[in-house]
């Protein structure tokens, strides 16, 4: 106990403090830091689909700049690679659903709640391996159910 006390009442020079940093720390996101997040969560949402990463791309850019306040904005960008005749269709037929989780995310999201989302864009090349050589299938065409009564509108 007596070291302990001679210890801090002692008449030595107290430790001479660190030189200051010749740089400033910031707490700021930049745009690449943003764009990181973005892909994050596209990416995040596509392998709970089950989607093969090895079949697409996924970016982030900045899509518009900031102009008289407006938020900053970013857009997804996916660029399909390798075709599954039964991944890919389902993938397509839910951009929409895809896209409003997204947003979903970012609007919760306190690191991008003030940037605005512009949407996903999907890219299916006729390069893509695997890809369709002839439609399959055609908007305008119908099923009738047997029995079914048709619908007046």
């Amino acid at each position: 106990m007596k070291a302990m006390i001679s210890r801090v009442f002692s008449k030595r020079a107290p430790p001479q403090p660190l030189p200051a940093a010749s740089f400033a720390v910031t707490s700021e996101l930049n745009t690449g830091d943003l764009e990181n997040y973005y892909l994050r969560i596209i990416l995040d949402c596509l392998g709970r689909m089950l989607v093969p990463m090895d079949s697409i791309e996924v970016g982030v850019i900045r899509a518009a700049t900031e102009e008289d306040g407006a938020l900053p904005t970013f857009a997804g960008y996916v660029r399909i690679l390798k075709w599954d005749p039964v991944v890919m269709p389902v993938l397509l037929q839910n951009m929409p659903v895809i896209d409003a989780r997204i947003r979903k995310l970012a609007d919760i999201s306190l690191i991008l709640e003030h940037t605005e989302f512009a949407g996903l864009w999907f890219q299916a090349s006729s390069n893509s391996e695997g890809s369709p050589t002839a439609l399959l299938g055609m908007p305008l065409e119908l099923i009738h159910h047997a029995g079914a009564r048709p619908r007046i509108t």
